[in-house]
């Protein structure tokens, strides 16, 4: 039996659970329909790491949908990138893993995957022929991965890699909403003028969860969020509106103060600022998609 690991996004505070959940051990720590009491119990489970088992329908292909299961295997040509698309180069070193940004240039089946070299600081990184990687990139719904390694590094008439052409790729699907756990320091204002200071707790293309020190509104009021986030290194700064879905208030340990959740919907925003958030989320997931890997 598979099994894959459950996401923020997929457990809602107040309601209940729609599958089994189990430890890394696959020990049983919620039964269905059990119910999530408050955002405090949530973040102890997601912290200690939960999964559900694989049903036989997400196992197989949908050939009449043409849709993937959860977890597939598939040729690197079926994937249908685009030239310029951003791949993910992560490698593991004595100091821990790395993760590099490149651009896909092309590739022939059955011989090579060329793609830019790694740069950081605006310097070109050096890289040695038999470097192994994971390679990730996003496509469509799916996050794709396969093992490579550099068998050319050429310097003419640009600095690029030739990395190995993968037998196959394994993708896995990101839920439709799926949220990125993140840490951003937001700045919110409401129809009244107020500014309030909150943190998000994850990120989806459609609404994100943050937490504040007191109410920042009532639920269907209509807000304003601005914050930070870094895209191919570049600071982008986004203000969207939004409308509060939820709010709630957590109870707080002893000797911590008790913190406000706000379940907000973004919506419709420029399409540069819908660029941006969805090059984010997308990297996020990028970073996750090693941690939501089945097991």
């Amino acid at each position: 039996m598979s099994y894959v690991r459950i996401n923020t996004g997929d457990i809602e505070v107040g309601k209940p659970v729609d599958w089994p959940l189990y430890d890394e051990k696959k020990q049983l720590l919620l039964a269905r329909g059990v119910v999530v009491e408050t955002e405090s119990q949530k973040r102890a489970l997601m912290e200690r790491g939960l999964f559900r088992k694989l049903n036989l329908r997400e196992t197989r292909v949908n050939t009449e949908s043409g849709e993937r299961p959860s977890d597939d295997l598939c040729a690197f040509d079926e994937i249908k990138l685009d030239i310029g698309d951003t791949l993910q180069l992560q490698v593991q070193t004595d100091s821990g893993q790395q993760r590099y940004y490149v651009k896909l240039i092309g590739y022939l089946k059955g011989k090579s995957v060329l793609v830019t070299t790694p740069t950081q600081d605006g310097k070109v990184l050096l890289m040695r022929e038999g470097q192994a990687f994971v390679v990730r990139m996003f496509s469509g719904k799916s996050v794709y991965a396969f093992g490579a390694t550099i068998f050319k590094v050429a310097n003419v008439p640009f600095p690029h890699l030739h990395l190995t052409y993968p037998n196959q790729v394994r993708g896995l699907v990101v839920r439709r909403g799926a949220r990125a756990r993140v840490s951003l320091i937001a700045a919110v204002s409401g129809l009244d003028g107020r500014s309030h200071a909150a943190t998000i707790l994850d990120l989806s293309t459609g609404g994100a969860m943050l937490v504040a020190k007191a109410p920042m509104g009532v639920r269907e009021d209509r807000i304003s969020i601005k914050f930070r986030v870094v895209v191919n290194e570049v600071e982008e700064y986004l203000t969207l509106p939004a409308v509060l879905r939820s709010v709630h208030a957590t109870a707080a340990a002893e000797g911590e103060k008790p913190q406000v959740h706000h379940g907000v919907q973004f919506e419709e925003m420029p399409h540069a600022e819908q660029v941006v958030l969805s090059a984010f989320v997308y990297r996020i997931l990028f970073e996750e998609s090693a941690e939501a890997r089945v097991v």
